[in-house]
């Protein structure tokens, strides 16, 4: 977990993050959990699925925003939701919402919906004292599908929403905030285009083993590139990431065997296999390590039984902590 430029921003000032969105559930899930800000997120509408999952996110912060395949009797809703989100605005809070207003796994900032723009609008209209910060978020991931995941954050410098809007040219004022939000996007994530072009540029930003946390960098080498070309000059794997990742598989080869062959292959969209994985992780790695304790204790002892389970913790955590996710 990286956080870079998150010191820019005002804790008692209004404030809209605008980012990237590639891995579903998970880019709200990891900065409410890592970032320092107490950040209200807008979420699709169809993710609060029952009265628990919806205490949940509401304990998160999340707020359901519904879409026009949510049915059209349901968008009258979001008058309710953008007016808490004016109030939270005016009371110098802080909101963070996904301009492209869908995820995509590809490293590419999508075209920007101007729905942001309109609880920004009104904001502005309701407190003529008011100047919502834009905070454009780049979120970077190592592999936004693979495990285990790196993630890092590059938070650009505040921008003055009262620069770019016109009450009186409200498609100008529209227009001058996405294209500024836009490019900030492009700057702190990789961004590679044309699309026409992305398989290759992405083979070839493997084949250098470039660090995808950051952005810049990736930059650098696109600027580079010369062109297709036959990639495969891969680096080869650290002897002990291997072991690491051999070991893990095998010591949690149960859990793993389950989610491998039951699960994941239920997943319909490659941006919710992160949270998927998370959300079983966080319910089943528990039961296993009181069901392997459990059988430990039945034959040996309770010390031997406490010592072991604290071993695998150990190794499934150096392995987390020190594998990767990248191919190759």
């Amino acid at each position: 977990m990286r956080l870079n430029g998150y010191h820019k921003v005002p804790k008692n000032k209004a404030v809209m993050f605008l980012a990237n969105h590639q891995n579903a559930l998970m880019d709200p899930l990891v900065i409410a959990a890592y970032t320092p800000f107490r950040t209200y997120f807008l979420t699709r509408a169809d993710v609060f699925v029952n009265p628990v999952v919806n205490q949940i996110f509401r304990f998160l912060r999340m707020l359901p925003i519904y879409r026009m395949r949510d049915g059209r009797d349901t968008l009258g809703k979001n008058e309710e939701i953008f007016q808490g989100c004016i109030r939270i605005l005016q009371g110098g809070g802080h909101i963070l919402l996904f301009p492209e207003a869908n995820h995509n796994i590809m490293r590419k900032v999508r075209p920007l919906s101007k729905g942001f723009t309109r609880i920004l609008f009104a904001a502005l209209d309701r407190d003529e004292d008011l100047d919502v910060l834009l905070v454009p978020v780049g979120i970077n991931y190592e592999n936004a599908s693979g495990f285990p995941d790196r993630v890092a954050f590059y938070f650009d410098d505040p921008v003055s929403s009262r620069a770019y809007y016109d009450k009186d040219d409200i498609p100008g004022s529209v227009s001058r905030i996405k294209q500024e939000v836009s490019e900030a996007l492009q700057r702190n994530t990789t961004h590679i285009a044309p699309e026409e072009e992305y398989a290759d540029k992405l083979a070839y930003l493997d084949s250098l083993g470039f660090d995808y946390l950051d952005p810049r960098k990736t930059h650098a080498a696109l600027e580079n590139y010369p062109g297709q070309k036959d990639s495969e000059n891969r680096k080869t794997g650290n002897p002990l990431r291997l072991f690491l990742k051999l070991t893990f598989y095998l010591i949690n080869a149960p859990t793993i065997l389950v989610w491998r062959v039951f699960l994941k292959p239920r997943i319909l969209e490659e941006e919710f296999i992160s949270t998927f994985r998370f959300a079983y992780a966080v319910v089943i790695q528990p039961i296993f390590y009181i069901l392997f304790w459990w059988l430990c204790y039945t034959q040996i002892n309770a010390l031997w039984a406490s010592s072991i389970v604290i071993l695998h913790f150990l190794l499934s955590l150096l392995y987390v902590k020190t594998g990767s996710s990248r191919k190759g």
